[in-house]
């Protein structure tokens, strides 16, 4: 196993690397509910007429959503959408009257529970198809829970469970405010997956999930606010909706194995490219011997401690992965010349970045395993290295297609000329450069 040590704390930073993907996957979910509870301090100067139309906007966005969802296999966001829908048509279907009402009181004590804890198992759910056998139990979850509910609402029946309810139903959470006991602990109950599937899964939909129940919350413990309901369930839906998006994007656009863009992101670049950019395109050097060498699971390691150092290419470079080891850095406004400086400063940072080969017998305990390494552990130290070739746009090339081409070529001219090392394509080197003493392929 490879054991990484920046320069700077590698600790801190995937811990800051971690800290801007959750405040990704979070920023839409504070951007809407927030914006809901603005809009919420204006709406009863709304028209009755728009009043009106807000309470049907969650229908429609679900008629969005649900389809989205299901178009792109995404079985979680299509249950989430159906969840917040169905309990928003029975609070306006059967809650529209005083909750002083038994039938009516139970009916909203039973939906705070069942809310809540829906979310909870659709934020456990793997990513399936709805029409297999276990989708179809999933989805008959969600609808049989809301139309029994329904159904025993529309007979009054609900009623006479009402003095059979817990006092946990009974008693609310707090003074003024309509959240009960039982409901609290659902809520509490359902964030428990909720939150750990954010943090271990760490994609949009999981964002979106906690959106609803947050947003489910606030509308039960606010719930005699006029339009609450509407608002916010629209709200979480627009997240859904936003989610399948975001995460078509990050499959499309990013590159799985190193979380750098991958190479459509890179063509689309290129398309926005003015008339003076310089295209960085660069190699890890003997990757096939390191894989055959250490194993690929190694090889993978390597390949993100590359992509790190790479994204922190100054002087304004994007970095993407072209394919395989091979990774390639736009400059737009930049010369060679000025591209060469930052260049040279990632290369020499990957070329000076320790990587400690650890015997099979490491322990388990990670604290352990930095104990023993203070101690002077004895593993196997190698040094990647990268070769880079580069190439400026000018009258000779017609593209930047045609910019990349030179820039493999002087990436090729590097590799011959030691490795290690940078080219320009309108400076090409004059003697060949010393080979890096602690490159592991000597």
């Amino acid at each position: 196993m490879v054991e990484s040590a920046f320069p700077l704390n590698p600790w801190c930073m995937k811990e800051h690397a971690l800290a801007f993907r959750i405040f990704r996957l979070l920023f839409p979910v504070v951007l809407l509910l927030g914006g809901a509870t603005v809009a919420l301090n204006s709406v009863n100067d709304l028209s009755a007429e728009y009043q009106t139309v807000l309470t049907l906007v969650p229908y429609l966005l679900a008629l969005v959503a649900v389809p989205l969802g299901y178009s792109f296999n995404r079985s979680r966001v299509v249950l989430g959408a159906l969840n917040l829908c169905a309990a928003y048509w029975l609070i306006q279907t059967g809650l529209q009257t005083s909750l002083d009402q038994p039938h009516t009181f139970v009916l909203f004590s039973l939906l705070a529970i069942v809310l809540p804890l829906n979310t909870g198992l659709i934020a456990l759910y793997q990513e399936r198809g709805l029409l297999t056998p276990l989708g179809a139990v999933r989805l008959a979850v969600v609808v049989l829970s809301y139309s029994l509910l329904y159904l025993l609402w529309q007979n009054q029946q609900l009623g006479y469970f009402l003095p059979e309810l817990p006092m946990l139903m009974l008693e609310m959470l707090l003074h003024n405010h309509y959240m009960s006991q039982a409901s609290a602990i659902a809520f509490l109950v359902a964030a428990l997956p909720v939150i750990a599937s954010l943090a271990f899964r760490r994609t949009h939909t999981d964002g979106a999930l906690l959106a609803s129940l947050l947003a489910a919350g606030i509308l039960l413990i606010w719930f005699d606010q006029p339009l609450i309901s509407a608002l916010f369930v629209s709200a979480a839906l627009i997240t859904l909706c936003t989610s399948v998006v975001q995460n078509s994007h990050s499959m499309a656009f990013l590159d799985e194995l190193t979380g750098i863009p991958a190479r459509r992101a890179l063509m689309d670049k290129l398309s926005t490219l003015g008339r003076r950019y310089t295209i960085a395109m660069m190699d890890v050097d003997h990757f096939k011997k390191f894989n055959d060498t250490y194993g690929h699971d190694i090889g993978d390691q390597v390949l993100r401690m590359v992509a790190s150092q790479i994204r922190r290419v100054g002087g304004g470079g994007k970095a993407f992965r072209y394919g395989g080891e091979e990774f390639t850095v736009v400059f737009a406004g930049k010369t060679e010349e000025e591209a060469l400086v930052y260049l040279e400063e990632v290369r020499e940072r990957i070329a000076n970045y320790p990587m400690h080969i650890r015997s099979q017998q490491r322990p388990q305990n990670n604290e352990t395993g930095r104990q023993l390494r203070n101690m002077g552990d004895k593993s196997e130290v190698v040094s990647v290295t990268i070769s880079i070739g580069l190439c400026e746009k000018d009258s000779e090339h017609a593209d930047a297609m045609a910019v990349i081409k030179a820039a493999d070529q002087a990436l090729y001219a590097a590799k011959n000329h030691g490795r290690n090392c940078s080219v320009a394509a309108h400076n090409p080197p004059a003697r060949k450069q010393r080979r890096s003493r602690t490159d592991f392929a000597n």
